[in-house]
């Protein structure tokens, strides 16, 4: 799994939308987008103890990102039923569209762990991964061990990767970007928060998935590297040892489920990732037309009844 890169995701995807998409995608269609497969199944993932008793998955990674399982949270299939259940109740594409690509962008950047997700469901109930990081997510070890192997594996790169890919493109993140494109393709949602917010808490909410990414990632990079004393192996560390090696790091036991040839994860993903833009891309204006017949239908039946 992804920890602070997803949360970078969402302005990496802001920014570098199509130009006839620009000032017209709600970024809060992308970041709940984004965040909706882990909202529906990671609770279970890492459960909770009450009474003495521990609640949540038996195993973690089946839950999570297989069949039977949760898995289904996590496959562009389930994204592409909620985007119909979208236009089909707001006929709203400026959310519709939002929302594919966030959820495009977790999807296919889950693939680097030794789970990975399930890019062809229903076609198929394999897992696509290309083992970049082991999934450490466990019912003993629970959310540290699991942020631990992250922030000692190349799962840290992925997370410096996306931080600087924003970082690359760091006008998403200024105040004119925000007041010319993100409210203007939002208008409404910014308004209404508008009733509790100057413009100064308003920026404030709109940069802070961000902060809270880089603080995410500081702060548990720092737990991992200079607070934990973890005993590995009947050894006592003054934190846990890195391992920038593929499948790391070492000292977790990586797990796995029925997969595809690691071999062709990575161009299939990218494949993925171009036709959701592509096919994005192609109807939008034929959804701007469709929106205009459904609210003149609407307006039609409301004059009529």
């Amino acid at each position: 799994m992804s920890w602070a890169a997803h949360q970078f995701e969402v302005y990496a995807v802001e920014a570098h939308l199509p130009k006839k998409m620009i000032a017209q995608v709600s970024w809060f269609a992308i970041f709940f987008g984004d965040f909706t497969p882990d909202f529906l199944a990671k609770f279970w993932v890492y459960g909770f103890n009450f009474g003495g008793h521990h609640y949540g998955a038996t195993k973690p990674y089946q839950w999570h990102r297989g069949w039977p399982g949760m898995g289904i949270s996590h496959t562009l299939f389930f994204g592409i039923m909620v985007c119909l259940g979208i236009w089909a109740w707001k006929h709203n594409r400026a959310w519709t569209i939002g929302f594919l690509l966030g959820f495009a962008a977790h999807v296919l950047t889950d693939v680097n762990d030794s789970i990975g997700t399930m890019l062809l469901f229903p076609f198929s109930t394999l897992n696509w991964s290309l083992h970049t990081w082991a999934y450490a997510a466990t019912v003993s070890g629970g959310k540290y061990l699991d942020a631990a192997a992250y922030y000692s594996s190349l799962g840290l790169m992925m997370d410096l990767f996306w931080f600087f890919v924003v970082l690359g493109s760091w006008q998403v993140l200024t105040r004119e970007f925000w007041r010319t494109n993100v409210v203007r393709a939002d208008p409404h949602v910014w308004s209404w928060l508008g009733q509790w917010f100057d413009e100064r808490g308003l920026l404030a909410i709109y940069r802070s998935i961000f902060f809270y990414g880089v603080c995410r990632m500081v702060a548990w990079t720092t737990w991992a590297h200079l607070v934990a004393e973890p005993v590995i192996n009947g050894v006592k560390h003054h934190g846990y040892p890195f391992d920038l090696s593929w499948t790391g790091p070492w000292w977790v036991r990586r797990v796995t489920l029925p997969h595809a040839s690691p071999w062709i994860v990575l161009p299939t993903a990218v494949f993925l990732l171009v036709a959701v833009y592509f096919v994005a891309n192609t109807i939008w204006e034929r959804m701007e037309s469709g929106s205009i017949k459904a609210i003149a239908w609407r307006n039609v039946r409301r004059n009529t009844g």
